[in-house]
């Protein structure tokens, strides 16, 4: 911990409060790139663990998936919160029940090949295959057997890359308005706490975790505020421009862990 001097605060900064081996430049390259995230989420609902997710891998694998997944629980919660009247309770706990079944299944696989070159292969695997199911149009009403499909491969997708929005965005991509909203918000905010009891459980949530997501939250809320002044220029070519620069990003992943 940061020692006060004279009772104060005046002599901590930030890098007092990085864990071990995370340089200021790094954390200002993180600072931005969840800056922008935000920006996109704030933007189309979805998107912030797409944008950051791979970024973040390539500037410090200790960013992904845990330190994203404080921040998107934190926001999704919030929301759900503001939105509860408006949630449906009976869809989202199909889509939570399949959810967890995913968060096992990642778990175990993070479990094997975490700490290991295989982890980014997979990662960036799953990031290129969660921007091709963002990519299908078909229409899919969200009954029960589906909620609970999209709702394990949206834990399997979320807990290993924190993105786990495109299984769920494919089921309610042909619906609006608040309920929908409501409803994801309360998905991703309790999916989110479900992953972290799993993956805390399984040993795979440390100090350093936390302490990232504390000090990148400030950039989130920028980025979040920020995001109300660029809405007018946004248009409908700007969600196939971030498709595009998360998948470049994922292939920079592969390419980093193959050669």
């Amino acid at each position: 911990m940061p020692q006060l001097a004279n009772g104060s605060l005046k002599d901590v900064n930030i890098s007092d409060l990085l864990p071990s081996g995370f340089s200021i430049e790094m954390y200002a390259l993180a600072a931005f790139v969840i800056f922008i995230a935000a920006v996109v989420q704030s933007a189309f609902g979805m998107g912030f663990g797409q944008v950051a997710a791979p970024f973040l891998l390539l500037i410090d694998p200790s960013l992904v998936p845990v330190p994203i997944l404080f921040m998107g629980m934190t926001v999704s919660c919030l929301s759900a919160y503001r939105g509860r009247k408006d949630i449906s309770f009976n869809e989202l706990g199909y889509a939570l029940s399949g959810r967890l079944v995913g968060i096992f299944i990642a778990a175990e696989v993070m479990i094997a090949i975490v700490a290991s070159p295989e982890f980014m292969i997979v990662f960036a695997c799953l990031i290129l295959a969660a921007v091709a199911i963002s990519m299908i149009k078909k229409r899919f009403d969200p009954t029960p057997k589906r909620l609970i499909i999209a709702g394990a491969f949206s834990g399997f997708l979320g807990t290993i890359t924190s993105v786990g929005a495109p299984p769920m965005g494919l089921i309610y991509q042909n619906r609006s308005g608040q309920n929908v909203r409501a409803t994801l918000n309360g998905f991703f905010g309790g999916g989110t706490i479900m992953a972290l009891i799993v993956l805390g459980f399984y040993g795979l949530v440390e100090r350093q975790h936390i302490l990232l997501a504390l000090v990148l939250f400030p950039s989130l809320l920028l980025g979040t505020w920020a995001a109300r002044f660029i809405f007018p220029y946004i248009d409908k070519q700007f969600r196939p421009l971030v498709l595009s620069i998360c998948t470049t990003s994922a292939l920079l992943v592969l390419y980093k862990a193959v050669f």
